[in-house]
């Protein structure tokens, strides 16, 4: 966990915020003692739950993708994800027919224990993942660059996986996901020192 002091606001720099993490407790004791902090407690909270990420986005003007929670009922082909205490929005499935679909909800839902999300996509649609660093892409389009951008403003994550859906009207947000730094490129790593050492020095 990388903590920066700049201007009064304390930035936590980490591969996931969780809830009970390290991070997450940092966060808050941090707010509790009156510290403004990127992000924030109530910021990654919601980043974390996809229903909750994607309202919070489109609310913002960001194209997001179509959102159901259902215990059985799904329509393909399309994106699950879980939504119970353990899941991560890093563990998406992508299912096109109905013997996948329900291998995927019996893992996500712990045998219909829990509920899901899923988010009904095009026969064309492709889903891609790209890391976010303090809202800077590398080696992406135009597109994706503004939708970091865009992103960065509303949650104000440091590091985050964006979980985009690309078909003929472009790309929507799927979910925000944890991105371990082993998952960086090198190119992501040297925007990451480059971005650190700016805010500790200027």
């Amino acid at each position: 966990m990388y903590t920066l002091n700049k201007n009064g606001t304390v930035y936590i720099i980490n591969e996931n915020y969780f809830y009970k993490t390290e991070p997450y407790y940092t966060i808050v004791q941090n707010e509790f003692e009156g510290i403004r902090t990127v992000p924030s407690s109530s910021a990654v909270l919601d980043a974390y739950i996809v229903p909750i990420c994607l309202e919070k986005a489109r609310m913002a003007g960001i194209p997001v993708c179509e959102w159901v929670v259902s215990y059985a009922y799904i329509t393909l082909p399309a994106i699950v994800y879980g939504l119970n205490y353990f899941s991560t929005p890093s563990e998406h499935f992508v299912v096109k027919d109905f013997t996948s679909a329900k291998k995927a909800i019996k893992h996500v839902t712990n045998y219909g224990k829990y509920p899901f999300c899923y988010q009904k996509i095009s026969d064309e649609a492709e889903v891609a993942v790209y890391n976010s660093i303090f809202g800077r892409t590398v080696d992406c389009s135009e597109e994706v660059e503004t939708l970091a951008e865009k992103i960065y403003a509303v949650f104000n994550i440091p590091l985050v996986s964006l979980v985009l859906v690309r078909d003929l009207g472009g790309y929507r947000l799927s979910s925000l996901a944890p991105v371990m730094y082993s998952q960086l490129s090198e190119k992501e790593r040297e925007l990451m020192k480059s971005i650190l050492e700016k805010r500790v020095s200027s």
